[in-house]
């Protein structure tokens, strides 16, 4: 592919996973689907099936539903059917009510709603079957958290959709590509063509305002806020930005009524994308430019490491994908050289791969923190040229080579992890 090709293809590819959404992508997922089968089935529901991949069921079993203090895919996919709008996608849950929580308890109650996890699926992988009187409705919902893959009326396919190559939708290309094509990229496509990522700024900035503002899941954020007042931490930006990170975990993960822009599909991982850097760029009266364009590379990187590892896996996707994007970008918007660029990301990795991910939930936040002043710290590290050697544990030859490695760590090292973290869950939850 010619240079502009692939720039437009990366562009596409960003877009279409950098969106807003609303609560925590997984339970959000259950509640779109539902919401779909819904539009078809026209009818009162008589019995629910969900079922998904085990990393859905992971991350969805305790996150908390947006607008309510309480969580289960169950609950999710029921008020998808009652009050979710399938043309509003990832924020389908931005209207529900007091009114639409009871209803869907008293269906709940009644035992007309079954969740399971299914092995041998794609990583994002939702199944809604839906039976009322008349007919039974049934939509698969794969690959992206907004992608319904088809849906089936009585067992006849009303609806089909594939992920086309044509439009960029198919990313494999990009793991081709080597950091120094990433950061030309990023250097060089047209301010006009990245003008969506203003808007996740301002959403993610805004998230984390009104996470210090309110009481909302862990309280982290607030928190770290109080032992700065108290003397107990320092002012610095490596501090800043994990309190703002921590403060945006935690009103998304606990359920408040707050819109996030996404990275690679993941609304944490939109927050550790967006917010260190941004902290590191007003403290160092660096232009809109350059942030944007900044903010962009991360996106890049941060896909770029999820292609290798999976869209969703045994490990945290905040530290592996969104720390090395963070880290990356900060290195190059405080003017490190290719090297250092990709030294920050190794620095990363180094430090914080291993991180498990046991499901989306309140303790986000501190993950998220963590990995949000990591990404600082590496990238002021690597600047100064205190870089991790080369071909030490997974470390590679180089920062593409360290993915890659990241990866096969991912798939095979981690396979079987998910696996136990789910017995765990729901050996705790009996």
């Amino acid at each position: 592919m010619e240079n502009k090709e692939i720039m437009e293809k990366v562009l596409t590819i960003i877009k279409n996973e950098t969106l807003p959404a609303l609560g925590c992508t997984e339970p959000v997922a259950v509640a779109y689907a539902a919401s779909v089968a819904n539009k078809y089935l026209k009818e009162e529901i008589q019995i629910l099936e969900i079922r998904t991949s085990k990393n859905i069921f992971k991350n969805g079993k305790f996150v908390t539903i947006p607008n309510t203090k309480e969580w289960g895919l169950d609950l999710a996919g029921v008020l998808g059917i009652i009050g979710g709008n399938p043309e509003d996608e990832l924020m389908v849950l931005r209207n529900i009510n007091s009114q639409d929580i009871k209803k869907a308890h008293k269906i709940l109650d009644k035992g007309k709603v079954y969740v399971n996890y299914l092995d041998n699926t794609p990583d994002v992988y939702v199944e809604i079957i839906a039976k009322g009187k008349e007919k039974v409705v049934e939509v698969v919902l794969k690959d992206a958290h907004n992608h319904i893959s088809n849906v089936k009326v009585d067992g006849e396919i009303v609806y089909e959709s594939v992920l086309d190559k044509e439009k960029g939708l198919e990313p494999d290309f990009i793991k081709k590509l080597s950091f120094k094509d990433i950061i030309e990229i990023s250097e060089t496509i047209p301010l006009k063509d990245i003008k969506f990522i203003e808007d996740g700024i301002k959403m993610n900035v805004n998230a984390a305002e009104m996470g210090i503002k309110s009481e909302n899941g862990l309280n982290v954020g607030r928190g770290l806020v109080s032992l700065q007042k108290e003397g107990k931490l320092k002012a610095d930006v490596p501090t800043r930005a994990r309190i703002l990170t921590a403060a945006a975990a935690d009103i998304r993960m606990g359920g408040g009524n707050c819109p996030i822009m996404t990275s690679s599909g993941s609304g944490n991982q939109g927050l550790g994308v967006v917010l260190p850097i941004t902290v590191v760029a007003e403290e160092n009266g660096i232009g809109k430019e350059r942030l944007m364009r900044a903010i962009f590379l991360a996106h890049i990187i941060n896909k770029y490491v999820k292609l290798h590892t999976g869209k969703l896996s045994a490990m945290c996707g905040c530290a592996i994908g969104a720390g090395a994007g963070a880290s990356a970008a900060i290195s190059w918007i405080l003017g490190g050289n290719e090297e250092q660029i990709g030294g920050a990301c190794n620095n990363i990795l180094a430090n914080l791969t291993g991180m498990i991910c046991d499901g989306a939930k309140e303790t986000c936040s501190l993950k998220l923190s963590t990995s949000a002043e990591e990404a600082v710290l590496a990238a002021y590290l690597a600047n100064e040229n205190i870089i991790v050697k080369p071909n030490i544990g997974i470390i590679g030859r180089t920062v593409e080579e360290t993915i890659k490695n990241l990866g096969i760590l991912c798939k095979e090292g981690f396979s079987n992890t998910d696996s136990v973290i789910v017995d765990i869950m729901k050996t705790s939850a009996m």
